[in-house]
């Protein structure tokens, strides 16, 4: 065998070995994306009346939520803004600029102040009522 055919067969296995590693290396990355999906969240916004100065403060809160949503770090599946007069589930996560417009009304609903946070460990409760 000479040296030019030696060159060669290395040549083709070392192109081999790259082409696998590299289908290995997407593989793996797909694999991660696919079944490590970031953590889904159920959002809950109380309506209730209070000052404004508190309510940007639970506006920034629902921001940095919005962004890590937008960053794909977490999933909102749903928002739902309760107040003691309604409750609306909104179809899909509204932006910052959104919720910072809303108007607060009434008072901190019984059945929210009693309850509390969800359950859900996959739920975040946001309210002026907890931001005091």
């Amino acid at each position: 065998m000479t040296q030019q055919q030696t060159d060669k067969s290395t040549r083709k296995r070392l192109l081999k070995t790259m082409a696998f590693s590299s289908l290995a290396f997407l593989t793996t990355g797909f694999a991660i994306q696919r079944f490590a999906a970031p953590p889904a969240l159920t959002v809950v916004i109380d309506r209730s009346y209070c000052p404004s100065t508190q309510w940007q403060t639970l506006s920034d809160s629902y921001t940095q939520l919005y962004q890590r949503h937008q960053r794909k770090q977490v999933t909102i599946t749903s928002v739902t803004l309760v107040s003691d007069l309604s409750q609306t589930t909104l179809k899909s996560p509204p932006t910052p600029s959104e919720i910072r417009v809303l108007k607060t009304y009434g008072k901190p609903s019984a059945q929210t102040a009693s309850t509390g946070p969800p359950s859900n460990a996959a739920a975040r409760f946001l309210s002026c009522q907890s931001n005091l």
